[in-house]
């Protein structure tokens, strides 16, 4: 299902849990799925759904705006980035300016979950769904605020029944 096609139903709004890849798109005017990405976000700031992230979602827009920002500017690889910082620290002082991804999230009308699971579960969605850490850690965050939807390129969360993907 296409995020185009998002519609809220019988008056009510929809609730929508949206992925690192929505922002990092926008952000990045991705050629494939920027436009697609920028639209929908569009209707989130107009409160057109009730959207959510989670800690997770900020850290990983974050480290994809990093390494976006650092190939652009140094022409550092993105898979390079961490080990690059980590030998030289100073390659983040001053060079990356995060103004896109604060404005980004103050002007959405996005609210920040806070992640609550058990080990068990997060091992429980894992090993039920083949999904990475992270993205377990999503689907527990939906499951625990009843969201049924998910903004996501992430073709990994098609293999969780209950939930349905939108992507751009």
């Amino acid at each position: 299902m296409r995020l185009k096609d998002i519609q809220s139903g019988s008056g009510a709004v929809v609730e929508v849990f949206i992925d690192s890849n929505i922002f990092t798109y926008h952000l990045s005017g991705h050629s494939v799925f920027g436009e697609a990405c920028r639209n929908f976000l569009k209707k989130v700031e107009r409160g057109d759904y009730e959207s959510y992230v989670n800690e997770v979602v900020l850290s990983e827009v974050s480290l994809n705006f990093i390494k976006s920002e650092l190939f652009r500017l140094r022409g550092i690889k993105p898979q390079r980035v961490v080990r690059e910082i980590k030998r030289e620290p100073s390659r983040l002082l001053g060079l990356v300016n995060f103004d896109a991804v604060t404005k980004l999230f103050e002007n959405l009308r996005v609210e920040v979950l806070p992640v609550g699971f058990k080990c068990e579960e997060l091992a429980r969605f894992i090993r039920d769904y083949s999904l990475l850490p992270n993205d377990a850690i999503h689907l527990a965050t939906m499951k625990k605020y009843g969201i049924r939807n998910i903004a996501t390129n992430d073709s990994d969360f098609e293999r969780v029944g209950g939930i349905k993907v939108w992507r751009p």
